[in-house]
């Protein structure tokens, strides 16, 4: 499969929100009492909304990226650098000292999976994030995905780094 990765254009958002819904779907089959489909009304209108902000942002630090497959947005991605926290050298961990690649969303249409769409946008923003200076890439995903947590197991130097605990309270 032939699949470009670019920077979302106007016309986009409709393509965004069906992608967006279809990941509400998968997560929400797997955990409604955390996950939602998310609504659809005014859904794409959002997304356009985002691309035109982003065009005029000028954010050297974000990138946005979709996925298009022979005139079809089959995924999308969102990232940002995180430059070092100006209290590095007080903090416990290394991390807060160095640039890192924050992978914010990255989600394709459930009909594409295991497609190399995927592998494409993430490749992409690390090849972002690389040129400017990042020196890791983090993202989190959800622990009882059997689709995620394989593929980032599967990039190379992707690691399981960190548990978040959570507990109802009420």
């Amino acid at each position: 499969m032939s699949v470009e990765i670019r920077a979302p254009r106007p016309g986009d958002g409709a393509g965004m929100a069906r992608v967006w819904l279809s990941a509400g779907a998968y997560y929400a089959g797997l955990d409604p009492a955390h996950f939602q489909v998310p609504a659809a009304d005014g859904l794409a209108e959002s997304f356009e909304d985002s691309i035109a902000a982003a065009a005029h942002a000028a954010d050297e630090d974000a990138l946005q990226l979709v996925a298009d497959s022979g005139g079809t947005l089959a995924g999308w991605l969102t990232a940002r650098i995180q430059h070092p926290a100006a209290s590095a050298a007080r903090q416990l961990v290394r991390e807060h000292g160095w640039t890192r690649l924050l992978v914010n969303a990255l989600v394709v249409e459930q009909a594409l999976w295991r497609q190399g769409i995927g592998t494409a946008l993430l490749e992409a923003a690390e090849s972002w994030g690389g040129e400017r200076g990042a020196e890791v890439a983090r993202l989190d995903t959800y622990i009882g995905s059997t689709v995620s947590v394989p593929f980032y197991e599967r990039h190379a130097g992707y690691q399981r780094r960190s548990i978040t605990f959570q507990k109802t309270l009420g």
